[in-house]
């Protein structure tokens, strides 16, 4: 980009993290830009790059002279759209989006903005996960039955990103905290300092275009403080022995129960 912002967050996590508080509360900065809806547009470009990569000498490499210019014609489509989302938000230093499944392609944007791109990445503990997702399903579905394989299924879409983003090296770019810790003021100063301003919580936490409207992804604690209080109960025994049992991995990395 030869014109746009000081730096572009990314906020990532497994879906129902935690990832929508934590961006609305980012752009809580006056130099930070308002905060959106998911940038769920944006998330074909990461995946055709990577795509491009993994196919190179099968497809990819008959089109392009290098894989730097294969990366540079991929960076001008990521720059149209950043742009253009840069513009809409009147412009900010910085610029903060989110979408939670663009995090298992988060190296690729790495890749693709060795300097501008950082990235927030917030990590819950899977039986929250997994329990908001039910929740999730049976808005959806009219009430169907969340099963064992509806469990397994999210706890290890939930392993698989969170091993993704720890299998590499962010090189200082990456700022991966807990959900549970979201109101503790070590975390408040970190972000603070890992975005570069001094002024977080200066705006109103939610401005006044956000709307979650009928989204089942939607949640009731959305437009309102923080609140980790327990919304709903317990995941039950079988559910969370499954979820147990994929996530293990990232539950002793982060110290859950």
């Amino acid at each position: 980009m030869t014109q746009g912002p000081q730096k572009i967050v990314f906020v990532g996590g497994a879906p129902r993290s935690g990832t929508t508080v934590t961006h609305a509360l980012l752009c809580t900065s006056n130099a930070v830009s308002l905060y959106t809806p998911e940038i769920s547009f944006f998330r074909g470009i990461p995946i055709a790059y990577r795509n491009g990569i993994i196919s190179w000498e099968q497809h990819t490499q008959a089109f392009f002279e290098s894989r730097d210019t294969f990366q540079r014609v991929m960076r001008r489509s990521a720059d149209a759209a950043m742009d253009h989302l840069w513009g809409v938000l009147d412009r900010p230093p910085i610029l903060c989006v989110k979408d939670p499944l663009l995090t298992p392609y988060f190296h690729d944007l790495q890749e693709l903005y060795p300097q501008e791109a950082w990235f927030v990445v917030v990590v819950r503990h899977p039986f929250d996960v997994v329990r908001s997702r039910q929740e999730v399903h049976r808005k959806s579905t009219n009430g169907a039955p969340f099963t064992v394989h509806d469990a397994a299924r999210v706890a290890q879409e939930y392993l698989s990103y969170y091993q993704t983003i720890l299998a590499r090296p962010f090189g200082g770019r990456l700022f991966m905290f807990k959900y549970e810790d979201l109101n503790a003021q070590n975390i408040r100063d970190g972000l603070a300092q890992f975005m570069g301003v001094e002024d977080l919580g200066a705006r109103p936490m939610w401005n006044e275009t956000a709307s979650m409207g009928d989204d089942p992804w939607g949640s009731p604690k959305y437009l309102g403080p923080i609140d980790l209080s327990a919304r709903l109960e317990p995941l039950a025994g079988e559910l969370a022995d499954v979820t147990r049992r994929i996530c293990g991995p990232i539950m002793t990395r982060f110290n859950y129960a």
